[in-house]
């Protein structure tokens, strides 16, 4: 899973997840999944974002540098805190 701006960005033109899947010419389930974080294909990545007039990249948020070492070290702790099973 992703964070995106896909839904903040529908919403900043004021279209429903229906309407933007119209626009670029998607199913409204692939919309509902993309606001939910889940995968897409570059292609369906490249219909949505020209839709809402942004660049791919537009749509998802980015990690300031002075998060990137916090994020950094949630994750590792989580690896290393990750339960391993013996069986």
């Amino acid at each position: 899973m992703t964070n995106n701006k896909i839904a903040y960005l529908r919403k900043q033109h004021g279209w429903t997840q229906e309407h933007l899947a119209e626009v670029s010419q998607v199913n409204p389930r692939t919309i509902q999944r993309l606001e939910a974080g889940e995968d897409a294909s570059l292609e369906t990545l490249r219909l949505v974002a020209n839709a809402l007039g942004v660049q791919i990249g537009d749509l998802f948020e980015t990690i300031s540098d002075s998060d990137k070492g916090e994020q950094l070290r949630y994750l590792t702790n989580r690896r290393l805190t990750k339960p391993t099973h013996g069986w």
